[in-house]
């Protein structure tokens, strides 16, 4: 497996392990990073959150728009919606 590569000219980045594109990478105000990628379901549109710290629970949202349209802070927002 090679590593992931950076698609020049967006934040989107191959992740071969699950077969999809990393289309986002942001941090929460706790300075914790998370990589964001966009999925499909029955029941509608997703964004998958995973935290780049180990032991930190990965976290599933609907999605309120396409993800290349939500900025980071709006993908914060969502993250920490259903935290707190």
């Amino acid at each position: 497996m090679r590593p992931p590569s950076r698609i020049h000219g967006s934040r989107s980045v191959r992740d071969d392990a699950f077969g999809c594109f990393v289309i986002r990478r942001i941090t929460d105000d706790a300075g914790r990073a998370w990589r964001v990628r966009e999925f499909y379901s029955p029941t509608g549109v997703g964004l998958f959150f995973r935290c780049e710290v180990p032991g930190i629970r990965a976290e599933a949202r609907a999605a309120v728009a396409p993800l290349e349209s939500l900025d980071d802070e709006r993908l914060v927002m969502l993250l920490q919606s259903e935290a707190e």
